[in-house]
């Protein structure tokens, strides 16, 4: 699952028409401090419960992933960056059902948290994009 998140989500660059080039910073494995001088594009599972449609009960879970996106950014532009990144998510995440394996739903759009860094001087601002999908068990 989190392969067909990478498919859908590590095109973002603007030279495909997108407001940032967090795609380049794809990766599955995040390490702590990642964010400090670059960008961090990743996706998490968060958890996994009951599938929420009766009929997939016995075959499937409802699985939450997170999309994690953090990129400088100038003190006078993070709202804007903040926007940029959110849009760029929905925009690839858009219609791509076909990214995904069969018996999987199409990942539904929950919500969004901004990541904020404690001081504007840090230099960065992020986002977490939340999806739940229900994948075979």
């Amino acid at each position: 699952m989190l392969d067909a998140f990478a498919e859908c989500l590590s095109v973002i660059s603007t030279n495909d028409g997108y407001r940032t080039n967090v795609g380049a910073d794809w990766t599955l494995e995040p390490r702590p401090g990642d964010a400090t001088s670059t960008g961090v594009f990743t996706a998490l599972i968060e958890k996994q419960q009951r599938a929420a449609d009766a009929a997939l009960v016995q075959t499937h879970r409802l699985t939450t992933v997170a999309v994690i996106a953090k990129l400088p950014a100038d003190t006078d532009r993070l709202q804007e960056r903040l926007d940029d990144l959110v849009t760029d998510i929905e925009m690839a995440m858009s219609q791509k059902q076909r990214r995904f394996p069969p018996g999987f739903t199409y990942p539904v759009y929950l919500g969004m948290e901004p990541l904020m860094p404690e001081s504007a001087a840090a230099g960065w601002v992020g986002v977490s994009v939340t999806y739940q999908s229900h994948i075979p068990k």
